[in-house]
């Protein structure tokens, strides 16, 4: 099982809503998603149903949810595979939606 914290990443805002999160990936993203649930980011499992992901630069910011602990925003850095892997999966997945 893949843990967070083998990862470059820091937290932008902890203990929030969904809104709150989606707001946050918008403010600090040239571009944002919204992946359906499942959606693996480095072996990251996001849950939910449409979780927002978005790109500043290489970093990924994503909302996170940690159980027992609740939902999250993360910036992991120097991710441009995983970058170039979600805008291959947009083009062909009718279920990630382009936002910004």
């Amino acid at each position: 099982m893949v843990c967070l914290s083998d990862f470059n990443y820091e937290i932008l805002l902890k203990n929030a809503t969904p809104k709150e999160c989606e707001s946050v990936v918008k403010e600090h993203s040239e571009d944002m998603y919204l992946v359906p649930g499942g959606y693996d980011i480095k072996g990251i499992f996001l849950l939910g149903t449409a979780i927002p992901v978005g790109f500043s630069g290489n970093d990924i910011i994503f909302q996170y949810i940690k159980p027992c602990f609740g939902l999250f925003v993360i910036r992991m850095k120097n991710e441009a595979e995983e970058i170039k892997k979600l805008r291959e999966q947009y083009k062909k997945d009718k279920n990630v939606k382009k936002i910004k």
